[in-house]
């Protein structure tokens, strides 16, 4: 078992200073998508701006293993 760390950048970082244990890299992107649909979910419009936000997983040693891209450009409501 591993800590992954999911720390998100929405015009600030937020660092996760307490990380999550789960058993390998496939748990952590399982989680990570969890985390970002909650996230999308519990932020309604705000997400609807323009501005990017990131969530970037690490692990114990401070790798980033990988980065989730948020963005809505374009096409308003009809």
């Amino acid at each position: 078992m591993r800590r992954y760390f999911f720390h998100i950048f929405d015009n600030e970082e937020l660092n996760d200073e307490h990380g999550t244990v789960l058993a390998n890299r496939e748990e952590a992107r399982a989680y990570a998508i969890i985390v970002a649909g909650e996230l999308l979910r519990d932020a309604g419009k705000k997400f609807w701006n323009g501005t990017e936000w990131r969530l970037h997983v690490t692990d114990e040693a401070g790798e980033n293993i990988w980065t989730l891209r948020f963005l809505v450009e374009g096409g308003g409501l009809s």
